[in-house]
């Protein structure tokens, strides 16, 4: 018997039903309930926050690293500008005072020698600060080498105008009212051994006024250059 098209059954589609929904879900959810993998996610998400937390407050501290050398910076400035200002002046005018001391000795006019007893009012307030707080390392090591030879010779200054301030306490003064011939050998009419020192301190301290002004003013443009970065 011949079965036309029509005829034909054609096996309908069974509808989803709840338990294979049930299955599909409870694959998707499988990997959630496997303890490990959900330790592993929980560890991960920890990780990541506490990443989260550390990048923002080394960034944090970077910037308010940065922040403080600045300010340490303008501040390391104005004090040095201010002690160039007083070297500078003496730089500049205590050549010419021993240029004309130098030729009346040479023209054997016996100029009076003048104690050196006034106070150098110079602060380093800033610089000490710096040092006592570790502040330093918040520089790069040749910028904290070029301030601490800055320092250093202006150290050097001090001294100087100590050793200068000394003598003239306990060599010169006690004698200021004696004749010339006390301070200049009459034979040669130069300074006598006693009191070479005079010429020679001052000398000496010329010098180094001449030499902590020109590393100052190297000092400011090179820090201002900085703080400008």
């Amino acid at each position: 018997m011949n079965v036309r098209p029509e005829d034909r059954e054609v096996p309908a589609t069974k509808p989803e039903t709840a338990s294979s929904a049930g299955r599909v879900a409870g694959i998707a959810s499988a990997p959630l309930s496997n303890p490990i993998l959900r330790a592993v996610l929980e560890l991960l998400v920890v990780f990541v926050g506490v990443y989260a937390a550390f990048a923002l407050s080394e960034h944090e501290s970077r910037k308010e690293a940065l922040v403080r050398r600045q300010q340490l910076q303008s501040a390391l400035v104005r004090e040095i500008q201010d002690i160039i200002s007083n070297t500078g002046s003496v730089a500049a005018q205590l050549p010419i005072q021993l240029a004309q001391f130098d030729s009346a000795v040479s023209a054997h006019a016996r100029p009076a020698l003048e104690p050196w007893i006034e106070p150098i009012r110079v602060d380093t307030h800033m610089w000490n600060v710096a040092l006592e707080s570790g502040a330093l390392d918040l520089f790069d090591v040749q910028t904290v080498y070029e301030v601490s030879q800055f320092y250093n010779e202006l150290n050097a200054g001090f001294e100087q105008l100590e050793q200068l301030r000394a003598l003239s306490e306990n060599v010169l003064i006690p004698n200021l009212d004696r004749p010339s011939d006390e301070f200049y050998d009459p034979a040669t009419g130069r300074l006598r051994p006693k009191y070479e020192w005079y010429r020679a301190g001052l000398g000496r301290l010329s010098a180094l006024a001449a030499s902590i002004s020109a590393m100052g003013e190297s000092l400011v443009a090179r820090l201002a250059a900085e703080e400008q970065t």
